[in-house]
C-alpha cells in the first residue's frame, strides 16, 4: 500500500459546535479515525499544521504548506491537505504554481458539513482525496463531490450545495466510480512546463502580496484606482465587464487615464471577466482593445484565484 501524509489545517471538515458557532476542533487523527474505509486505501500519517477556519488562511500559510510537503517529500507517495472550502481555490492555485517539478499527487479537500454532522459530505471527499493521493497522477488537484479538479481551475460555486466546486474552463480531471478514479478522456493530464520529473522539487515562495482584486460596476470612478495605486499596491486583477470591457468614454467615468497613471508607476494590471466561464477576450470589442493598448494584460482563461497567485509570484521574483 502507498504511504500518504495528511496535512490538516482545520476548516469546516474539522469543525465542532461551540457556543460561538462552528469552529475547527478535530485534529488530523480525529478525521482519519471517523472514516474507517480510509485504512483500505493507503497507509496514512497525519500532521496537524494549523487549526484555522479558511477565512483566516493567507499567503504565509500557503508557504508553510508547500514547505511541509517539501520536507516530507521523500517519505510519502502522495499528500492530502484538509482545508476549509472558502479559500480552498486560492490555496489549490497557490500550490499548483508554487510546487515546481512536482512528480507526486498533492490533493486538497474539505467539506460543506463537518465530519461530526449527520449526512456530512466529508467521508466521501476524504475517500476521493486519498484514492487520488495513492493512485492518481502527479500534480495538484482539488477533490470534492467525487470529482478531481486541476488545482488552478477550481472555483467554489455554492455555499451549501455538496457540488460546491466546479472546474472553470478546464475539463474535470476524473470521477471516483466504484472506488476507482475514472479519468476524463477530454482532460489533458498535468503536463506543465514546471513538471521536470528528473529534477528535485522546488518551492517558489517569493510572493508579493501587495495585490488586489478590484471589480468594476456601472459608475465606477477612476479615483478609486488612483487611491489603490497610491496606497502602495503593486498589482491589480481588474474584474471587467463581459469579455473585457473597461469604460473609456465619459470624461468623469473614463478609467483609462487612471490606468495610465497606474502603469506609469509600474503597477501590473491584469483583466479578468466578471463572468465565470469562457475566459476573457479583449481583442473582440473596442472597449477591450483600447484597454490593451493602454497596457492592461489579459488573464485569458484563468480563474481570478489563479490570476492572483500568478501575479503574486511574478511580482515576487522582481
Amino acid at each position: 500500500m502507498k504511504n500518504v501524509l495528511l496535512i490538516a489545517t482545520g476548516g469546516t471538515i474539522a469543525s465542532i459546535q461551540t457556543e460561538d458557532g462552528m469552529m475547527p476542533g478535530l485534529d488530523g487523527n480525529g478525521l482519519i479515525q471517523r472514516v474507517p474505509a480510509l485504512k483500505d486505501i493507503c497507509n496514512i500519517d497525519t500532521l496537524q499544521l494549523m487549526q484555522l477556519d479558511s477565512t483566516n488562511i493567507h499567503p504565509a500559510h500557503w508557504v508553510k504548506i508547500a514547505h511541509v510537503i517539501n520536507e516530507n517529500y521523500s517519505k510519502y507517495d502522495g499528500f492530502v491537505i484538509s482545508h476549509g472550502t472558502d479559500t480552498m481555490a486560492y490555496t489549490s492555485s497557490a500550490l499548483y504554481y508554487m510546487l515546481e517539478n512536482l512528480n507526486k499527487p498533492v490533493i486538497i479537500t474539505g467539506s460543506q458539513l463537518s465530519l461530526t454532522e449527520e449526512g456530512s459530505d466529508a467521508p466521501d471527499n476524504l475517500i476521493t482525496a486519498f484514492t487520488a493521493a495513492a493512485n492518481g497522477p502527479a500534480g495538484v488537484y482539488l477533490a470534492f463531490y467525487g470529482r478531481l479538479i486541476q488545482g488552478n481551475a477550481a472555483k467554489k460555486m455554492y455555499t451549501e450545495n455538496f457540488y460546491a466546486f466546479h472546474s472553470i474552463n478546464v475539463p474535470e480531471a476524473a470521477l471516483l466510480k466504484n472506488g476507482k478514479l475514472s479519468f476524463n478522456p477530454d482532460y489533458t493530464p498535468y503536463t506543465s512546463a514546471q513538471a521536470h520529473y528528473n529534477k528535485p522539487l522546488t518551492i517558489n515562495d517569493c510572493l508579493d502580496t501587495n495585490v488586489i482584486i478590484l471589480e468594476l460596476s456601472p459608475g465606477f470612478r477612476p479615483e478609486y484606482i488612483r487611491a489603490i495605486v497610491d496606497s502602495g499596491c503593486h498589482g491589480i486583477i481588474l474584474k471587467t465587464f463581459g469579455a473585457g470591457g473597461i469604460p473609456g468614454r465619459e470624461s468623469d467615468l473614463n478609467l483609462l487615464p487612471a490606468i495610465d497613471y497606474a502603469i506609469k508607476k509600474g503597477i501590473k494590471i491584469v483583466a479578468a471577466s466578471q463572468c465565470i466561464y469562457d475566459g476573457i477576450h479583449m481583442d473582440r470589442y473596442e472597449v477591450g482593445l483600447t484597454a490593451l493598448k493602454h497596457g492592461v494584460e489579459s488573464g485569458e482563461y484563468l480563474t481570478t484565484e489563479a490570476m492572483l497567485v500568478k501575479m503574486m509570484l511574478e511580482l515576487g521574483k522582481k
